[in-house]
């Protein structure tokens, strides 16, 4: 299987009617409003993990290949021209890598989901959804092998989430840089199966997480105290089953105002407690000035 639909700057708006079942994954060109819409499926089932472009879409030879790696999802935006992606319905099966990725100007690019799906994220670094700046997302399910709500951008809403969680990664994250994020809300998310586990103490796991630095991810000094994060409310996170630990946060940037209220967790697994600990750590810049 070794093509993708790469769309002309003219197509803006695609529809998968209720019953459509397409194999493939979409790249879109245009940088003006887009619309994907619709009650049917895109399945990257014949795509092989990593399925490489650079490699006549076979695995990637590369230790990574975010650059060139069939995305299921796959949207351009130009610097400083204000784009809006209205996403509904759809539901995005089997997906091969990341499912969704904007190249471009991340800061400009806003959208709005509802009613999505992602199921068959069997593969290792299939995320679930970055929400940008400006942005919603709401009555989604995610099945995802890797970070699955990626709030690094400010005034987003992210509301009745249902999450099937496999091994890699956490639910929630903000971290691998320093980041200014401000006035962030995520609230009512469901886990219903959580296959975390994992004996030695990861940066990047649990329910509630911010990452270390992915250039460095073993070194403390990552860290950049002029960047801030605050107005960061996550409420109503209920997780069912057997949980492997509730949150590690690395703090890369300065922190004013995180609120984490009616956290349910039903029960622990049967893991060491030491490879259960929640942690906090403040981590400093180059120059030794902590955040």
């Amino acid at each position: 299987w070794n093509y993708h639909a790469i769309f002309p700057t003219n197509v803006h708006w695609i529809y998968l009617a209720p019953g459509a079942y397409v194999k493939g994954a979409f790249q879109f060109q245009s940088t003006d409003n887009i619309k994907v819409t619709g009650f049917g499926v895109l399945s990257g089932e014949k795509y092989v993990y990593e399925a490489d472009v650079a490699n006549n879409y076979h695995h990637s030879i590369n230790n990574q290949c975010w650059a060139t790696c069939v995305k299921m999802l796959r949207f351009t935006s130009d610097y400083g021209k204000e784009q809006y992606l209205q996403l509904h319905g759809i539901t995005i099966s089997e997906p091969p890598y990341h499912s969704f990725v904007v190249y471009g100007d991340d800061q400009t690019f806003h959208m709005s989901v509802s009613s999505y799906h992602q199921v068959g994220s069997w593969y290792w670094q299939t995320d679930g959804l970055e929400i940008y700046r400006g942005s919603s997302l709401e009555n989604t399910f995610f099945h995802s092998n890797d970070d699955v709500l990626k709030i690094y951008h400010s005034d987003v809403i992210v509301r009745n989430i249902v999450v099937w969680k496999n091994e890699n990664g956490p639910v929630i994250q903000w971290g691998w840089s320093p980041r200014t994020i401000n006035n962030v809300t995520v609230d009512q998310i469901d886990i219903i199966h959580n296959r975390i586990w994992w004996s030695d103490v990861k940066h990047n796991t649990c329910i509630i997480n911010s990452a270390t630095h992915y250039a460095d991810t073993e070194s403390t000094n990552t860290a950049d105290p002029n960047q801030l994060i605050k107005n960061l409310i996550i409420s109503n996170i209920r997780s069912e089953g057997m949980n492997s630990c509730a949150m590690r946060i690395y703090a890369l940037s300065s922190t004013q105002s995180i609120t984490i209220e009616n956290l349910w967790i039903e029960q622990w697994n049967q893991l060491n407690k030491s490879s259960q600990i929640s942690i906090f750590k403040a981590y400093k810049d180059k120059n030794g000035n902590q955040v």
